[in-house]
């Protein structure tokens, strides 16, 4: 019976490629990557390699940079298959061994993949819409571009990653800040609100996801209940399940970000709320709650009340449907 470890180990001469690339037919999911040369002042050091979403004609868009400390500090949740893969680059002078650790997430056959991974060639300014077919949910878990912003260690991918809904956009990610980078990205979407990339760079770049099918639920209900919302300055919104619902919100973003980049965050104040009885999760002036994932269970009881703290615009959600009961 054939192994369901992917895991590799390679020697990769200087300036040359190990493609994590599955078989036809099969989806991988890779967790780490390594290397024997790290690079980096101690203890912020990292292994020196490149690591981008690649489909031999484009790319690669990068995930991770030997010189940048953005996305290492995690377990890694990279989707591939043979369209859509993983180059991993060796920038040093010299030869190293260079590592991945991945699983066979699913063996598909003759059928469709559910790795939504992939590229696209955005102008300068340019927007990305990447929208599921009505019926089906996506899950984006990394965003990547070929061009980045910052000085190493903490440069970041150039792109502005939002929620839209074809009319209201709100920021959960930009490369100017660094909220939301150094986590695993949880965001759900279906036809209605989706994700929207802006390649903030002044050239042209690739911008690249990471991304499985959630959910096919064809003429049935959707789970997701990823949302944007206009908020007036100084206003409240809440974001309350019908009753005999729960729900999971994963990530929550905002068009207005207050402070002084690379520490800006979204500009809202986040509530757990009885209907009587409030208490704060997150605030617009603290790292609390913004930079590691995101788990907020809420029902029809307890619930999010939103306030907005940087004179009104808009606000989003990530979220599903985790159960549902009489």
């Amino acid at each position: 019976m054939a192994s369901y470890i992917m895991t590799d180990v390679q020697l990769v001469g200087a300036g040359a490629n190990l493609d994590a690339l599955p078989a036809a037919g099969f989806e991988w999911e890779v967790l780490e990557v390594g290397s024997s040369v790290w690079v980096g002042v101690a203890p912020n050091a990292v292994p020196q390699v490149n690591v981008g979403i690649f489909n031999g004609l484009i790319g690669p868009a990068w995930i991770l940079q030997a010189v940048n400390t953005r996305g290492w500090n995690r377990v890694q949740r990279l989707h591939v298959n043979v369209t859509n893969y993983l180059r991993l680059n060796n920038p040093g002078g010299a030869g190293a061994n260079v590592s991945f650790v991945a699983k066979v997430a699913r063996a598909f056959g003759a059928a469709a993949s559910n790795v939504i991974t992939q590229l696209a060639t955005v102008a300068a300014g340019a927007n990305w819409d990447l929208i599921p077919v009505a019926g089906i949910e996506w899950l984006i878990t990394d965003v990547g571009s070929s061009l980045w912003i910052g000085a190493a260690p903490a440069g970041l991918p150039d792109v502005t990653v939002q929620i839209f809904d074809a009319t209201l956009a709100a920021t959960v990610c930009r490369g100017a800040d660094v909220r939301g980078w150094d986590k695993n990205m949880h965001l759900l979407f279906n036809t209605a609100n989706y994700l929207r990339l802006t390649n903030t760079n002044a050239a042209q770049a690739v911008l690249g996801i990471s991304g499985v099918v959630a959910r096919a639920f064809g003429a049935g209900a959707t789970v997701v209940e990823t949302d944007v919302q206009a908020i007036g300055a100084g206003a409240n919104v809440d974001v309350r399940p019908a009753a005999g619902e729960e729900w999971c919100v994963y990530e929550i973003g905002a068009s207005v970000w207050l402070g002084v980049s690379p520490a800006a965050l979204p500009a809202l104040t986040v509530q757990i709320f009885d209907a009587t009885l409030a208490s704060t999760i997150l605030t617009s002036t603290d790292w609390k709650g913004w930079l590691n994932d995101m788990q907020i269970y809420i029902d029809n009881t307890n619930y999010l009340r939103f306030t907005d703290t940087g004179g009104g615009g808009n606000f989003c959600i990530s979220a599903a449907l985790t159960r549902q009961y009489s």
